[in-house]
């Protein structure tokens, strides 16, 4: 059995109204007298909100992010373990744009499925499209409230996630081909790889063709200190629903495609499930637009991002990047 976009409900980002407004987070770097008073400003609405925008930059290049991102964090995560594609601007600076862009990308945390995830993400764009190509952002404390009050939230609290997960080897002799585990692990080595995943509890299966399958249960909520209390703490976009439109990976099926997810009990997760997720995440989402934004600090506890899916006219690019700091050790939930 195979899937595609026609067979399987696409769960959409809402109408397009968005609950709230960029500019209420939004500082205007030209408006500082210098940068020590832009700093202590970025810093103040940091604790408080949890997401910066900064717009009038002045950035010319997206290697400029690892200066923007210092502000909060000097300790830049080298994106090892992590799920998705990943070229590079610089040494701690990578893109974020190896996504086909007619593919919806859905809300997540950053490496919510390692053991150690950055409490901080900073993206950057240097271009984007007239329409679209923007980032959405949800309020995660709206958002587990209200997921809590569902079945689904209250399956997750209960049982939690499990993440599974197939790389193939670069050497090998795969022809659909996403993210090859010696890209994941940063290694040619499957001595450090097997270190690696059994380190993390992991459990891992070598496949035919060199390809590593690895499945790992992890708390669905991290509890946060400044709060003091559980926000829901998950990736979306690991759903085997994100490649149905992505040819040929939608001839798969889910359990063979790159990543899926299922509750922690090992059942699958239901359309109506993942609706109601997204639903929730909609009515506390803002756009960050890119053709006014330049940087936006993003705290990966308090807030999930998505990306909707997007078109590229003649002449526009979608040039973008990002990096990751402020590492954390997971402590999950506190009920």
């Amino acid at each position: 059995m195979t899937y595609n976009r026609a067979q399987r409900f696409i769960y959409p980002f809402g109408n397009g109204d968005l609950a709230l407004d960029m500019d209420a987070y939004t500082l205007d770097c030209s408006q500082y007298a210098s940068q020590h008073a832009l700093e202590i400003a970025i810093h103040d609405q940091w604790h408080e909100k949890g997401l910066v925008v900064l717009v009038n930059t002045g950035m010319q290049h997206l290697s400029e992010l690892e200066r923007w991102s210092a502000i909060i964090y000097q300790d830049f995560n080298a994106y090892e373990g992590g799920a998705a594609p990943r070229s590079k601007w610089s040494d701690a600076v990578y893109s974020i744009d190896d996504t086909p862009p007619h593919i919806d990308m859905g809300y997540h945390n950053e490496g919510c499925y390692l053991s150690v995830s950055p409490r901080c993400l900073v993206l950057g764009s240097m271009d984007c499209p007239k329409t679209g190509g923007w980032t959405l952002a949800s309020d995660n404390e709206v958002t587990t409230d209200e997921l809590l009050k569902t079945d689904i939230g209250q399956k997750l609290q209960k049982h939690g996630v499990r993440y599974v997960r197939n790389m193939t080897d670069k050497h090998g002799d795969n022809t659909i081909v996403h993210k090859h585990w010696q890209d994941t692990f940063l290694t040619e080595s499957r001595e450090d790889v097997e270190r690696y995943v059994l380190a993390e509890g992991w459990d891992h299966q070598w496949m035919p063709d060199g390809i590593l399958r690895t499945s790992y249960w992890a708390d669905a909520f991290e509890y946060n200190e400044k709060l003091g209390k559980n926000l829901f703490f998950a990736n979306l976009a690991n759903h085997g629903l994100f490649f149905d439109q992505w040819h040929p990976f939608n001839t798969l099926l889910d359990e063979e495609r790159p990543h899926t997810m299922l509750v922690g009990d090992g059942t699958p997760f239901t359309e109506e499930d993942i609706a109601t997720i997204y639903a929730i995440n909609n009515k506390a989402s803002l756009g960050l637009r890119w053709q006014d934004a330049d940087v936006a600090l993003i705290d990966n506890e308090r807030w999930s991002h998505a990306r909707p899916a997007y078109a590229i006219q003649p002449g526009e690019a979608r040039v973008m990047g990002v990096t990751t700091g402020m590492l954390k050790k997971r402590v999950g939930s506190r009920f």
